[in-house]
């Protein structure tokens, strides 16, 4: 999930989600005696190994889950998140799922297609992907945040299960009050309930880690850094050995970080220094142990943070084995990937790795492949944009991001026009600057409420008047444009 966060901040663009507005829908489930609809709207959903999705058709999905009188499990996701292929790819595709596919109704939303907007204002994303169980009313039941394993996405589901018969109770009760708090964006009420859900929660609670990564998330939303630092202290040993571990260090991390900026107490730096020591030695530790409940992503995921954390120790050469560690996991997972799609989930972080490494070029013959492949695809063109504007060849990278443009839609289409926008700077280009930064306030101000909100815009409109300011004078600090 952290490296979301990372192909998101990469392109100079990070959103956020309107609050969400839950209006009490009516019950459509129906009633004796009325009849069906002349069309099944269960007949909308294809099967994808052993489940059945629809996709983005959420009121066919609702429907159909109304009319069988089951839960609904959304899976809100896009096609640059490298997390939200390989669940796809690899999670959804485990025998186990088969017992379970007539219990549910399965709907993928992606969340930049306008049909789903009103979907993504109802149930907000906290990062990609984010899954919920609903019931026929629309109520949340359960909800994860992020990659799970096998494991834990049953576990998730069968919470979902429990609470549709009125069956939570303990930790699961105070866990599906957080949740609903959460999608209600009442961080306060949500970590009430976490901190009670653990409290009631017996050792072998299968959701304990999820309730981990929530309890922090909203602590550092709520900047409650001090109290965000001492529960990593407490739990970072406790989070299990899936992707949640990842998600829970990143953001004690993150915490951590705000908590020692411009601080002069040695103690608070002499605790941050030793948070950070921990963190190191638990990524380590995960990411060595081949019985981790990993997916190649997950653990790729996990050695991304590993070395930043390293980095921020100012251990740089460990940080860059490891790096080259990782980039030979997600090559040999690309080359060896059964579909264009799936090898698409580790284009992300191969690029990232390959500018990291300082060798972007290197990676163009692959993606150039894989854009090939995959003609209607939006993310390989932009990441081979991104991977020349990086290497300084700048009248490359405006052609494939081009070429990105006019795949792209939604709120992804403004990070491509963001990064057309700095392509543009960098070539001297005022004037082509001024209109990729117009056409992003236009785009944005064309979304619908779920899909962009007004902090985004006023950020947006003020990198528009910026061009405005005569340039820094020489020798002001600016660094010098790619060349």
């Amino acid at each position: 999930m952290r490296r979301l966060v990372l192909a998101l901040v990469s392109l100079g663009f990070v959103g956020s989600h309107a609050a969400c507005k839950k209006d009490e829908a009516a019950k459509q489930t129906a009633e004796p005696g009325v009849a069906k609809p002349a069309v099944d709207p269960c007949t909308k959903a294809h099967a994808e190994g052993p489940l059945a999705w629809f996709r983005d058709d959420y009121a066919a999905a609702l429907a159909c889950a109304q009319q069988n009188k089951l839960p609904l499990v959304v899976d809100l996701w896009a096609p640059w998140c490298h997390t939200c292929l390989s669940m796809k790819s690899t999670v959804f595709q485990d025998p186990s799922f088969a017992a379970t596919a007539s219990k549910f109704v399965f709907v993928a939303l992606d969340t930049d297609r306008e049909v789903n907007a009103a979907a993504v204002d109802k149930f907000p994303i906290a990062a990609w992907p984010t899954f919920y169980v609903i019931g026929p009313d629309e109520a949340v039941l359960a909800r994860f945040v992020g990659a799970a394993s096998v494991a834990q996405f049953h576990a998730f589901l069968e919470t979902g299960t429990r609470a549709l018969a009125g069956g939570a109770a303990g930790p699961d009760a105070h866990l599906l009050a957080a949740e609903r708090a959460v999608a209600a964006e009442d961080f306060a009420t949500a970590e009430t309930e976490l901190t009670a859900a653990l409290a009631a929660a017996p050792a072998d609670w299968p959701r304990k880690a999820d309730a981990l990564v929530s309890l922090i998330s909203s602590k550092h939303k709520r900047k409650d850094l001090v109290g965000c630092v001492e529960l990593a202290e407490k739990a970072l040993d406790e989070t299990g050995t899936a992707a949640s571990a990842t998600d829970f260090l990143y953001r004690a991390m993150a915490c951590a970080t705000e908590l020692a900026k411009d601080s002069t107490d040695a103690a608070v730096l002499a605790r941050v220094q030793k948070l950070r020591e921990r963190a190191v030695a638990r990524w380590q530790k995960l990411v060595d142990d081949p019985a981790a409940a990993l997916s190649i992503d997950d653990r790729s995921d996990a050695m991304a943070n590993l070395r930043e954390a390293l980095i921020v120790l100012g251990r740089k050469d460990e940080a860059k084995a490891v790096a080259e560690k990782q980039r030979a996991l997600v090559d040999d997972a690309a080359a060896k990937a059964p579909t264009p799609m799936a090898a698409m989930t580790y284009l992300w972080p191969r690029a990232e790795l390959y500018v990291f490494l300082e060798r972007p070029l290197d990676l163009v013959p692959d993606v150039e492949k894989l854009a090939a492949a995959l003609p209607k695809e939006y993310d390989p063109p932009a990441r081979l944009g991104w991977l020349y504007f990086k290497a300084g060849k700048l009248d490359d990278a405006a052609k494939w991001t081009d070429r990105a443009l006019l795949l792209a839609y939604g709120p992804r289409k403004v990070r491509v026009l963001t990064q057309r926008a700095d392509i543009a700077k960098a070539q001297g280009d005022r004037s082509a600057e001024r209109l990729f930064r117009e056409e992003i306030v236009k785009t944005l101000e064309r979304l619908p409420p779920g899909q962009a909100t007004p902090a985004v815009i006023t950020k947006a409109k003020q990198s528009l008047t910026d061009l405005d300011k005569p340039p820094a004078p020489a020798g002001s600090g600016s660094a010098p444009p790619p060349k």
